[in-house]
């Protein structure tokens, strides 16, 4: 298929893979929302959706094509938020809050509370990748356990399938799924966790790229320094400093590609289980 090629730096050969099949996720997972919306299957869930996961992806295409700096990546996503505040497909309008109990935001959930969220989880999730199969296990895990949460699939099966293949794809090197499928996936975790008031369990399971995100983000603005993964003559992946959840990790010990991936998705693997069991006891 005619998909832009990035290289694979992280292979001792630098192979050229093509990238953004991530638009395969969107298009597929939005048409299916569109059709659940048509036939009147939870129409006004599957219409937010859709809408929200097709301004990111357009939103993640962009930024594949302009390679746009962090600065300005990180403001897009509030504009995905738009198609939900219009929507306003939920009248859920209350939050739990520690040691304060059940506030009822009312019209400010939609404007404010919602465009934070979405803007956060899809930046934290946008920010930990780079490595092959990093953008997809931890939100094929964490979209399946939004699904345990609730119990319920209509909306999450097809998207679920895509991220199975598109996975597999990127765990082998054989395709990346680009900032396109990154922000797809990310907007698609959150706006499903605003619509079945299950934000706790997406904040929970999504410790490990928020911590990411954390650490870039003081590398970047105080220590003025980027993360850096090196390779050795063996193909192992070491870092000289830590700037990320990655460099963290191999900072203290060289490991493969594969391995890092396989850590950080048990990691995430871990943080939704927490999240579920700590959800289905409050």
């Amino acid at each position: 298929m005619p998909f832009p090629k990035v290289v694979d730096f992280h292979k001792p050969e630098k192979p050229l893979v093509p990238s953004c099949y991530g638009i395969l996720y969107a298009l597929i997972s939005v048409c299916y929302w569109y059709i659940l919306s048509f036939i009147g299957i939870k129409e006004s869930e599957a219409l937010a959706l859709a809408t929200s996961v097709l301004f990111g992806s357009t939103m993640g295409l962009f930024d594949d094509m302009t390679n746009l700096r962090w600065r300005y990546k990180a403001i897009l996503p509030i504009f995905t938020a738009l198609p939900y505040m219009v929507l306003k497909p939920s009248d859920r309008t209350a939050i739990s809050l520690l040691l304060v109990g059940v506030v009822d935001f009312g019209s400010l959930f939609f404007l404010l509370l919602v465009p934070l969220m979405v803007t956060v989880v899809t930046n934290t999730y946008n920010q930990l990748g780079g490595l092959n199969g990093l953008e997809t296990f931890p939100g094929l895990i964490i979209l399946i356990g939004l699904s345990l949460v609730t119990g319920e699939y209509v909306l999450t099966i097809i998207p679920i399938i895509c991220l199975i293949y598109l996975g597999y794809l990127s765990y082998t090197g054989t395709a990346f799924i680009g900032n396109v499928g990154s922000f797809s996936i990310g907007l698609t975790l959150a706006v499903y966790a605003i619509l079945a008031n299950i934000k706790l369990f997406l904040i929970i399971s999504l410790v490990p790229h928020l911590l990411n995100s954390i650490l870039i983000l003081f590398s970047n603005y105080v220590l003025h320094d980027r993360a850096s993964t090196l390779m050795d003559e063996k193909g192992t992946l070491y870092a000289e400093r830590v700037r990320s959840l990655r460099t963290f990790i191999i900072k203290h010990k060289r490991m493969h590609e594969h391995h890092i991936v396989m850590l950080i998705t048990v990691t995430s693997a871990l943080c939704t289980g927490i999240a579920y069991l700590i959800t289905t006891i409050i």
